[in-house]
C-alpha cells in the first residue's frame, strides 16, 4: 500500500511542477493540480497541507543552493571583474546549480508575485549590479530584469548542462560587455 501513496504523492508534486512553471504559483489552484492528477482535492490533503507546502517541497533545497552561490561570488573576488575568463567562470557555476535544480528554478522564476522570484532578483541586483557603473537606479532594475527573464529563457529553452552554461555566458556577455562582447565571443569561437 506504501508504493502507491509515494506514487500519488510523487504524482502530485510532478503535477504541481509542470502547473507552476507553465502557469505560474498564482495562477495553479489546489483544484487543478487535483483535476491534472485525476484525484479529488480532499486527496492532495492526505499528502500535503497547502498549496505553499507542496511549492516548499519543490524549491526549498534549490532556493538554499542559488543563496550559497549568489553569497559565493562577491566573497571570492567575482565583483566588478566581467571578463570573459570571469564570465566563463561565473556562467559554469551557475548552470551547474541551475541543472540540477532547474525544475525548481523555473517555478521561482515563473512566479510573478513570488518571493523567490523576488528574492533572485534582489541577489541578483545585490551582487551583480552593485558595481555597475551606471548610477541610475531605474535602470539598473529594468537590466536586472531583463537578466532574470534572460535566466528564464535559458532554463526554458535547455536541458542540458552544457547548453545552460553557453546560454548563461552568452546573457552574461551580453548584460556585462554588450553587444561588442558578445560579438566578439561569438567570432572567437
Amino acid at each position: 500500500m506504501q508504493c502507491k501513496k509515494d506514487e500519488i504523492r510523487d504524482k502530485i508534486l510532478n503535477t504541481s511542477s509542470r502547473l507552476f512553471i507553465k502557469n505560474g504559483y498564482e495562477n495553479t489552484s489546489l483544484q487543478l493540480i487535483a483535476d491534472k492528477c485525476y484525484i479529488s482535492k480532499s486527496n492532495i490533503y492526505r499528502y500535503f497541507s497547502s498549496k505553499e507546502e507542496i511549492y516548499e517541497v519543490l524549491v526549498k533545497d534549490a532556493r538554499q543552493i542559488f543563496n550559497d552561490m549568489a553569497d559565493y561570488f562577491p566573497n571570492h573576488g567575482f565583483a566588478g571583474k566581467y571578463t570573459p575568463d570571469k564570465i566563463d567562470e561565473i556562467s559554469t557555476i551557475v548552470s551547474k546549480g541551475m541543472c540540477e535544480h532547474r525544475m525548481a528554478a523555473l517555478i521561482m522564476l515563473n512566479s510573478s508575485e513570488g518571493r523567490d522570484r523576488n528574492l533572485l532578483i534582489d541577489r541578483i541586483s545585490g551582487h551583480f549590479l552593485e558595481v555597475c557603473p551606471v548610477e541610475d537606479t531605474e535602470i539598473k532594475s529594468i537590466a536586472v530584469k531583463l537578466l532574470v527573464i534572460g535566466l528564464s529563457d535559458v532554463l526554458l529553452n535547455n536541458s542540458e548542462e552544457e547548453d545552460i552554461r553557453k546560454g548563461l555566458r552568452n546573457l552574461m556577455t551580453y548584460h556585462y560587455m554588450g553587444l561588442d562582447g558578445l560579438l566578439k565571443l561569438v567570432s572567437s569561437s
